[in-house]
């Protein structure tokens, strides 16, 4: 085998190594984009507002926050607002340890969940499914008894197919020891992490929770057209609650989710770039190495023609050459890129390293960039005057 042909093959298992890269890269951020949240991802924008900053404290928060929410819900356009202290992919998530009644934890992670403080309709405005009893209402203010909305997670870990209504769950935060009634479960959903799997949560009253009212609130506002179209509306009626009253972030859930892929987004467009250029050199290579062995074999052409080869015959024979360095480049490629994958396998998500359709995508991209460089070549040694070759030296 000569060194260009070498080459060509190395050029051809490192391109096509770089390609599945690409590929399983791109279709992580592409299942990562699609990911079902549990609700809908569009007409969604998130209010973030902290009135502590303005001064507010204590007993005064509950009222500003409800005057922001009528305010919002006045809004041409806006079909649904909540609010809720972590917010959606945005702010912070809280966790504790808890007591479940009925259940004896088997180790010590079993005793805890996620937790988050809801404003009234949180679920409905945010499209969350309730799949057993209530979401957290209006009444569920400080007058009521505490109450919580579990997870369908937390609800199958805790009670396996028990009905949970009714029973109780006890936050052991040393400062507040909390009981609350579970009033309902609430369909699965993800609101801080695209990966991984879904945790134990449950969810209090934005105005009846653990430790009180939340100092600062993101205010969850659902819309009928594009919530670009009411960012200035929903900043004006902060403003006229109070003009001291700082909004932090007005941003849609699109957004929230798009900062979360960066990473993810700058892998695959990286690794998409130097896949195509891998693809690009292996072409020049390719059509570089056919290009010079047509011409140094241009007699043999020749004879092969006088003697009744015909052109089809010719370019077919360039097109199976070619064919076979890229089979063996497959061959040496594949193998490599597969336990490659086991490197990366952490950044992979809804596949595997080996994925099957990702390997048969740039095989397939391969073999036609392989015959599109194989072409005027093989096109070329077609058209060669047998009389002419005869007598080339």
């Amino acid at each position: 085998m000569g060194l260009g042909k070498a080459l060509v093959i190395s050029q051809v298992a490192i391109s096509l190594l770089l390609l599945i890269g690409a590929g399983l890269f791109v279709r992580t951020l592409r299942n990562l984009e699609t990911v079902d949240l549990g609700y809908p991802r569009d007409h969604l924008l998130i209010v973030g507002v902290d009135p502590t900053s303005a001064g507010y404290k204590g007993a005064q928060l509950g009222p500003v926050y409800h005057r922001i929410l009528e305010r919002f819900q006045a809004i041409p356009g806006v079909r649904a607002v909540t609010l809720s202290q972590n917010g959606l992919f945005s702010g912070s998530e809280g966790g504790d340890r808890i007591a479940v009644e009925g259940y004896k934890p088997a180790k010590e992670d079993d005793g805890s969940a996620r937790f988050d403080q809801v404003g009234p309709d949180y679920f409905s405005a945010i499209g969350i499914p309730m799949l057993l009893g209530r979401g957290i209402e209006a009444r569920d203010t400080e007058n009521s008894p505490y109450v919580c909305v579990i997870n369908e997670t937390m609800a199958k870990f805790f009670f396996g197919r028990a009905n949970p209504i009714g029973k109780h769950v006890t936050d052991l935060f040393p400062d507040t020891r909390i009981t609350l009634e579970i009033i309902g479960v609430s369909k699965d959903d993800r609101d801080h992490a695209l990966r991984g799997e879904i945790h134990r949560r449950f969810y209090t009253p934005f105005f009846h929770g653990l430790g009180g009212v939340p100092p600062f609130a993101n205010f969850e506002l659902r819309t009928f057209a594009s919530p670009e179209s009411v960012i200035a509306a929903a900043r004006k009626q902060v403003q006229q609650v109070d003009p001291s009253l700082p909004v932090n972030s007005v941003t849609t859930l699109d957004e929230n989710l798009s900062r979360n892929l960066t990473q993810e987004r700058l892998i695959a467009q990286l690794s998409a770039f130097f896949g195509l250029l891998a693809l690009l050199l292996a072409a020049v290579g390719l059509y570089g190495v056919l290009s010079y062995a047509i011409a140094r074999r241009t007699n043999e052409i020749g004879i092969r023609m006088a003697l009744g080869a015909s052109r089809a015959q010719v370019a077919g024979m360039i097109l199976r050459e070619t064919l076979t360095l890229v089979v063996i480049g497959t061959v040496i490629g594949v193998p490599v890129a597969i336990g490659a994958s086991r490197l990366v396998t952490s950044r992979l998500y809804g596949l595997k390293g080996a994925d099957p359709v990702t390997l048969i995508i740039a095989v397939l991209m391969l073999a036609i960039v392989a015959a599109a460089a194989a072409y005027l070549p093989a096109r070329r040694a077609s058209k060669v005057d047998p009389l002419v070759a005869l007598r080339y030296e």
